[in-house]
């Protein structure tokens, strides 16, 4: 009885992640110079490795690109105090990582990974 139910608990979990999704949310900055005024913030979230919604700091609202992401933007642009923040990210997360980034861009150094996980 024990090995039936173990072999059809490894087939459950064969076919449930054979048929998984990927979910990911991505911030990134871009960037021609390290003035403010050169810096672009972008976040970005994705499900099975679709866009569905982005927040992009030269628009400054989040905007929709599936039906569950143009009601999702609806709701959290509604919120003035949330995108005041999601704004300001241009110069709280983008600005002083930067001069890093330029400055290895400048000097070729050689590899440089920075790794940063943002708490949400």
């Amino acid at each position: 009885m024990a090995s039936s139910f173990l072999s059809f608990s490894l087939l459950f979990i064969t076919v449930y992640t054979a048929d998984g999704f990927m979910e990911a949310y991505v911030h990134r900055c871009e960037f021609n110079s390290t003035e403010l005024g050169g810096i672009q913030f972008i976040f970005s979230i994705y499900h099975n490795k679709l866009e569905h919604i982005r927040f992009d700091s030269v628009v400054g609202k989040f905007v929709g690109y599936t039906e569950f992401g143009v009601k999702q933007a609806e709701a959290w642009n509604k919120d003035t105090a949330q995108l005041a923040t999601w704004r300001a990210q241009r110069g709280t997360y983008c600005q002083p990582n930067i001069g890093v980034f330029y400055q290895v861009a400048l000097t070729k150094s050689g590899e440089f990974v920075f790794d940063h996980i943002k708490p949400r």
